[in-house]
């Protein structure tokens, strides 16, 4: 039986991932194809499956974008082939999105549709500059208009005498470019020339820009500022509350968009708590972890695991692997009593307790290299040790166990491999979505696989110049191999403290352009 094609026009909001609707997210999770939008953030659209197809169906700037005629055949050649397609739009499908048009044409192919509203930005951004559209004491209603539309034309379908005499908000959408003929034409048609007024720059996102002033003062404004597309125009009393309701500007990293290059784990709070602080994350790992199948003498390793004196264990990733393999050889947590084990800091603790274990040794340095100050203590002559660890991980540590007369035993049981995908992500990121402020790596593999995702020429032109923020000396050591720029490393390696340093490094003006 042939599979039944469905589209899924689906409002993505109007930039901010986090604005995105519940349903929104768990159509993305089953997606087989992806048709989305210039102004759609790729945190949402990577919210589909790796093998789901991705369609970005044109370029705001550059020639080659798809017709509205042509996304709408695409979007009915991708339904009747019987996929499951996720039609990516920003903000509401239905309010100026053109999702009727989609539907339509849906319609007359028989393919079935579902619509998903999304948050407007008709409302969503203002209320980022700190503008609500509606306050009872100021106004009852607000009106929303296109601003694509050229108010001199001789029959406008904008009936500008009635907005001119509108006592409520008026939000003009996608209205930079005709914001002075707009203003002109409210002042004409009756609006005071003092009319507080406002124009948002890519609301939500770390690109957010505000200016205020009046109908008379605010194109001039707009313009020397060098606002840019897309932009939100606001007209009326409202204007004036943004001075003391702005809020996200008072977040520390506000306007600061940060590319996280570490897979996100059960653990990983790294892109939740920048979130917090203000700032707008972009995730493509660099880094897959990918388990290695086990010959026979390796699981004898685990059948004899209490032979052993101690376990190490340097990440959570290798604990996370190491319970996986010990579970399969159907053995529990009752087989490692007697087993001493020792963990490469906090995180790795806390993932270890996941699995009702706590560490016997959690050195205060969170390296290898505080390991080896840990144990000075500890004789270890005579004594087995197993070390769980990625294929190629760092001998630091096992190096020293050896030198004390250890018996120890390297466990390999995963390895790092690039994603799919990750180049062409990276590329449409610095390319048509105007790249970040800073790149976070939680790992020297993270600065390899990078760095060999890129050419020369991508690498120079793209990365060379940018701030890094790196967890501790041996990326940050990587990361200068490669000619990088650490900006950041914190004292302790931990991710709060990584994202704590990143404050510190934002509040003291590193990056060139601050909000507005």
């Amino acid at each position: 039986m042939t599979k039944k094609g469905m589209v899924y026009l689906v409002g993505a909001g109007p930039g901010d991932p986090g604005l995105l609707t519940v349903r929104a997210r768990q159509l993305l999770s089953q997606a087989d194809a992806v048709v989305y939008d210039t102004l759609v953030s790729p945190m949402i659209v990577n919210l589909a499956p790796q093998k789901a197809q991705k369609i970005f169906r044109g370029k705001r700037t550059k020639p080659g974008s798809l017709s509205q005629e042509g996304i709408n055949r695409l979007l009915v050649k991708l339904g009747g082939q019987g996929k499951q397609v996720v039609r990516l739009k920003g903000g509401d499908p239905f309010v100026f999105g053109r999702g009727a048009e989609e539907a339509e044409a849906l319609i007359r192919a028989q393919v079935e549709f579902e619509v998903v509203p999304g948050v407007t930005s008709a409302i969503a951004v203002p209320a980022y500059a700190g503008i609500p559209v509606t306050h009872r004491h100021l106004n009852s209603s607000f009106t929303v208009v296109t601003g694509h539309e050229d108010p001199t034309k001789k029959t406008p379908q904008i009936d500008w005498m009635s907005l001119g005499q509108s006592q409520g908000t008026l939000v003009f959408l996608m209205g930079l470019h005709a914001l002075p003929g707009v203003c002109a034409r409210l002042i004409q048609e009756g609006k005071e020339p003092s009319t507080p007024a406002a124009v948002i720059q890519s609301g939500t996102t770390s690109r957010q820009k505000t200016v205020t002033g009046t109908l008379e003062t605010l194109p001039g404004l707009a313009k020397k500022a060098g606002l840019r597309p897309p932009s939100t125009v606001i007209v009326g009393p409202v204007v004036k509350l943004r001075e003391s309701l702005r809020w996200i500007q008072r977040r520390p990293l506000f306007g600061l968009r940060v590319l996280v290059t570490r897979g996100r784990l059960p653990y990983n709070s790294l892109s939740e708590l920048l979130t917090e602080k203000g700032a707008e994350v972009v995730e493509i790992p660099t880094i897959e972890l990918a388990p290695i199948a086990l010959n026979s003498s390796q699981t004898k390793l685990l059948r004899q695991i209490t032979s052993y004196d101690w376990i190490i264990f340097s990440s959570a990733n290798a604990i996370e692997f190491f319970m996986a393999a010990f579970l399969r050889q159907g053995l529990d947590v009752r087989h490692l009593k007697g087993v001493q084990i020792a963990c490469v800091g906090d995180a790795t603790a806390k993932a270890l307790r996941k699995f009702g274990l706590r560490a016997d040794l959690v050195p205060r340095e969170f390296k290898q290299e505080g390991f080896i100050r840990a144990f000075r203590s500890i004789e270890l002559k005579g004594k087995r040790v197993l070390v769980p660890r990625p294929r190629d991980g760092r001998e630091v540590f096992e190096k020293y166990l050896k030198s004390k007369s250890a018996r120890v035993d390297l466990l390999n049981l995963y390895e790092n491999k690039i994603p799919h995908g990750a180049k062409d992500r990276i590329r449409e990121l610095f390319e048509d979505q105007g790249g970040v402020d800073l790149i976070t790596f939680a790992s020297s593999s993270a600065v390899e696989h990078l760095n060999r995702l890129l050419t020369p020429a991508r690498r120079q032109k793209w990365i060379s110049r940018l701030p890094l923020a790196v967890m501790g000396p041996v990326t940050a050591k990587a990361a200068r191999q490669w000619k990088g720029k650490v900006a950041v490393q914190p004292g302790r390696y931990t991710v709060p403290d990584l994202v704590e340093a990143i404050v510190k490094w934002a509040r003291k003006g590193s990056k060139s352009s601050k909000m507005l």
